[in-house]
């Protein structure tokens, strides 16, 4: 992609940031069956570039063998579409409020649209030990939805997502996250930062399918290809003695279900790099389990299979003055 003249790329951000922002103020005043067909038509437009492109062959990489050419196609259709109404959702949590102070009210539609059921003991059993709790979740269903009820059920916690200084996009989902009452850490905070939070006895939020280069990580095995794979739960789960435990907000119908999964378990006897990818195996595992049962709610125009094994590892934290050895212990007074 041709980069931009270094004048038009700040008015590129500006206009973005407007833009991101108007179409949150027309959520409120638009109805939802309006808003739903524009964000749809958009969808089916940008279906049709290199999004769709890279979606095209993610699904042919995942579902070549299993899967006939229209198959596939009708999966990218309804994932495009299913994105739509991510986006609408997400509209919806940036104009909320936190769950306790006078406007608590303008989020009581997330108690309505997301069920609990009793799987959520897996996340109460961890909780109740009082240290905290990591979820580990992938870019399916409506991630933010998921969190968003946990606050609105009294959880604290706070989210570790992709933040860029100059990146409109990134600061409108950092402002809408703290709509609905949750905070963010940078994927590239200082490890002490992250072990804090699970120190207070919160919850830690990992959204961890897909490709980040700029990341400590590994090759794993996802859909029977090697993946790169942010080593980072597995360390985190070392450094602090705790599990994983995967989450899933997942559509069913007009409403969610958010649904939790037998915690993963770091093997403590295993050698360090064995019981790392035996962790992260499982784990890509499970996300993997999750997108063959709603294909069409997985963000397929995402990089997931971009950087070939042959490459190695990605270069760990601590070339970037992030120390990964800060996870091998609690941060010191």
């Amino acid at each position: 992609m041709p980069r931009l003249h270094p004048v038009a790329e700040p008015l590129r951000r500006t206009l973005r940031s407007h833009l991101l922002g108007a179409m949150t103020r027309s959520g409120g005043v638009l109805p939802a069956h309006v808003l739903g067909l524009g964000l749809r038509t958009a969808a089916a437009l940008v279906r049709r570039g290199g999004l769709g492109d890279r979606a095209r062959d993610n699904l042919r990489i995942a579902f070549g063998q299993d899967l006939s050419h229209d198959e596939r196609e009708a999966i990218l259709r309804a994932s495009f579409s299913h994105s739509a109404r991510v986006f609408q959702e997400w509209m919806r949590l940036a104009r909320g409020a936190p769950p306790s102070g006078p406007r608590s009210h303008k989020g009581l539609w997330i108690e309505r649209a997301v069920a609990v059921d009793d799987s959520i003991e897996h996340l109460e059993r961890v909780m109740s030990e009082g240290r905290g709790a990591i979820l580990v979740s992938a870019h399916l269903g409506n991630w933010e939805l998921g969190p968003a009820r946990l606050r609105r059920l009294g959880f604290e916690g706070q989210a570790v997502g992709l933040e860029r200084k100059r990146d409109s996009s990134s600061k409108w989902i950092t402002r809408m996250r703290r709509s609905y009452g949750l905070e963010s850490l940078a994927q590239d905070s200082h490890p002490r930062r992250l072990l804090e939070v699970l120190q207070r006895g919160e919850i830690l939020g990992l959204v961890c399918d897909l490709e980040v280069r700029r990341l400590a990580g590994v090759h794993v095995p996802f859909f029977d290809r090697p993946a790169l794979t942010m080593s980072a739960p597995a360390a985190l789960a070392r450094a602090h003695k705790t599990p994983l435990i995967p989450m899933r907000c997942v559509a069913r119908g007009t409403g969610y279900a958010l649904l939790f999964e037998e915690p993963l378990v770091l093997d403590p006897h295993a050698p360090r790099s064995e019981a790392t990818m035996d962790l992260l195996q499982r784990m890509n595992g499970v996300f993997e389990n999750w997108i063959r049962q709603d294909p069409e709610q997985w963000a397929w125009h995402q990089h997931r299979w971009r950087t070939p094994p042959e490459q190695g590892p990605t270069a760990p934290l601590a070339s970037r003055g992030l120390a990964s050895d800060a996870l091998s212990g609690p941060p010191k007074a």
